[in-house]
């Protein structure tokens, strides 16, 4: 009976064992870390099937030693990225997170590696399609109207001085129809300051209104030019614009949950659109269904550097300066986070960073 328990016991022990060896988290998880990425170049990006970009080679050079650790990596968008770290479903995320407030309530966030602005990037208009445009706006509603209610002034004033010269001033001004058109002619002629003399008011009633429309016209002619000039040039001035709040009636793209998305919503603008894939927002901006992304500057002057049909240009604007960084889920291991952080920093003050920098087309501290 002694030898039947001590032979079950040794059968127990064996089953327990192999089921602890059978176990792919028993050891494994303790020594694997998920690393999140999302497509963001160029500081992460896919090629040839391969993972790239600025800061999966930084992240490499931090981890280049680490031989006892396995690391596990998953693509998510921004979004999902940043919920991962928050749940603790992902340990590391390695695209450029903005350093942040709200963010740090439940991230751990590396040394910055890097600071850029937010721009904006609006479809490429040539040459031609901006004369199209003049061309088109020159004979839009509100030019003409514009050009209508200055003859109609003109006229007024041209009529009045006819009025009053077409029986005392009959040489240069005469009666009948004639008369009028030379009154108007007269009153083209002031308004311009062409002032060639041919016709000129003799009479008190004459001169008077001479003297209202010399001044009107130069008040007059000044808020019309510059209302024809702003009506030919609106979207090439809104274009070359560095005042962001100029773009408060566009229909703006932007990534969802990306710190551009915060700073649009936090400075009043409401016809913002949310994607989750930065490729689908481009596409929706070539299809002009938005007038305008807004995102990363760095990763905007990327798109167009790569974009061999020459669609798109940034908008010379800079705003929401930020800093990118390495997050951490902040049950992650401190060890290990004060490890990563410090060999960030030894990398980011070495020669290397300079020549990674300029290999991905960035410059150091935009």
């Amino acid at each position: 009976m002694y030898f039947k328990n001590m032979i079950l016991l040794f059968l127990a022990l064996i089953s327990l064992n192999i089921q602890a060896n059978e176990n792919p988290f028993t050891q494994k998880q303790k020594d694997t870390i998920v690393v999140g990425y999302n497509i963001n170049p160029p500081f992460t990006f896919i090629e040839n099937g391969k993972l790239k970009g600025l800061s999966y080679h930084l992240w490499k050079k931090i981890i280049k030693n680490e031989n006892n650790t396995v690391f596990q990596y998953v693509n998510a968008p921004l979004d999902s990225l940043l919920t991962g770290l928050k749940e603790g479903t992902i340990d590391v995320g390695i695209s450029p997170l903005t350093i942040t407030s709200k963010r740090n309530k439940y991230i751990d966030f590396s040394a910055p590696y890097y600071i850029a602005y937010s721009g904006g990037m609006v479809n490429y208009t040539s040459n031609l399609k901006r004369i199209l445009e003049i061309t088109s706006t020159i004979f839009s509603l509100k030019f003409l109207k514009i050009i209508g209610s200055l003859f109609l002034i003109l006229a007024l004033f041209g009529f009045l001085v006819w009025v009053f010269e077409r029986k005392a001033n009959k040489e240069q001004f005469g009666d009948g129809i004639y008369g009028l058109l030379h009154g108007i002619w007269w009153s083209a002629v002031t308004m311009t300051t062409v002032g060639y003399g041919d016709k000129a008011p003799i009479t008190l009633g004459g001169r008077t209104i001479s003297l209202i429309w010399m001044f009107s016209a130069l008040i007059l002619i000044s808020s019309i030019t510059a209302s024809i000039t702003s009506s030919l040039t609106i979207k090439k001035m809104e274009v070359s614009s560095e005042e962001i709040n100029s773009y408060k009636k566009y229909r703006i793209g932007t990534v969802a949950n990306s710190a551009t998305e915060s700073w649009l919503i936090d400075n009043y603008y409401y016809n913002v659109k949310s994607y989750h894939a930065f490729d689908e927002m481009v596409d929706d901006l070539r299809k002009e269904n938005i007038d305008m992304v807004a995102y990363d500057e760095p990763v905007l002057r990327y798109e167009i550097l790569n974009d061999d049909k020459k669609e798109f240009e940034l908008v010379k604007m800079k705003y929401n300066l930020s800093m990118y960084a390495f997050g951490f889920n902040k049950k992650l291991n401190s060890t290990k986070k004060q490890k990563f952080s410090s060999k960030l920093l030894e990398t980011i003050e070495s020669s290397d960073w300079k020549r990674l920098l300029a290999a991905f087309n960035l410059h150091e501290n935009n």
